[in-house]
């Protein structure tokens, strides 16, 4: 999960959470300057985008974790139950038309930091399906700010400004002047590949179903590794 790089990202992102789940802010680097003169043609499409974060899809990656850990804990009846849960939320998922497709070449890794962080592309031999578009759905999102604005008054000053505006559920004026006084803003989206994790969670179903805990853990696992991170500008569409 990522971290908050700067003490000055957290009240405006610890409160920021698009559709469930814990908010979870990214690293400076991922996030693109983002020109204000765009702001009045592109901010429809920027509200579209922060919207595509699937509620169903998050409680199903969500319910993941918790079967993982029930199955460490030896609770196997909860595990039963979340699991059938992480089933039943990738399924509405798939038809609650917030996927998009995308190449995994094109998503980070994990939080910007390191090699680990460099998008799929910077592998030597990438595997066969990495340049091919494929469906992803998110599960998680947040709001950060890409630039640290303690030695600037007129940008610390709208910092305080737009978390005036975000304490009252007012996320549009909050990011708008944050815009306005010039300030780097990005929206980072955590995703999964839909038919991959269906397919996973499906085969941990009946793993567990068969008594086999530890083997369904182990593809719950492998579903919560292929977990990507799009950086999306906050005017604009995902990140090409």
């Amino acid at each position: 999960m990522l971290r908050y790089g700067k003490s000055t990202l957290a009240a405006l992102c610890a409160t920021t959470i698009l559709a469930g789940g814990s908010a979870w802010a990214a690293d400076a680097t991922l996030a693109p300057l983002v020109q204000e003169a765009a702001v009045t043609s592109s901010q429809s499409m920027a509200d579209k985008d922060l919207r595509t974060v699937s509620a169903d899809g998050a409680a199903g990656f969500e319910n993941i974790s918790l079967t993982r850990r029930a199955i460490f804990e030896g609770r196997t009846d909860d595990a039963k139950k979340f699991v059938a849960l992480a089933e039943a939320g990738f399924d509405k998922a798939k038809g609650d038309h917030t996927a998009y497709d995308k190449a995994e070449s094109a998503l980070a890794l994990s939080d910007g930091k390191g090699d680990k962080g460099k998008a799929a592309t910077a592998a030597t031999t990438p595997p066969p399906d990495e340049g091919a578009p494929i469906a992803w759905v998110s599960v998680d999102a947040s709001i950060s700010i890409a630039e640290d604005v303690a030695g600037n008054a007129a940008k610390t000053a709208a910092v305080g400004d737009a978390n005036k505006s975000l304490q009252t559920g007012d996320r549009n004026a909050a990011v708008h002047k944050l815009k306005v006084a010039g300030i780097e803003v990005a929206v980072v989206l955590a995703v999964v590949p839909l038919e991959k994790t269906i397919d996973k969670v499906h085969k941990a179903v009946g793993l567990i179903d068969e008594g086999k805990y530890y083997e369904g853990s182990q593809q719950l696992r492998l579903a919560q590794a292929d977990e990507r991170f799009d950086v999306v500008g906050n005017l604009g569409t995902p990140k090409e």
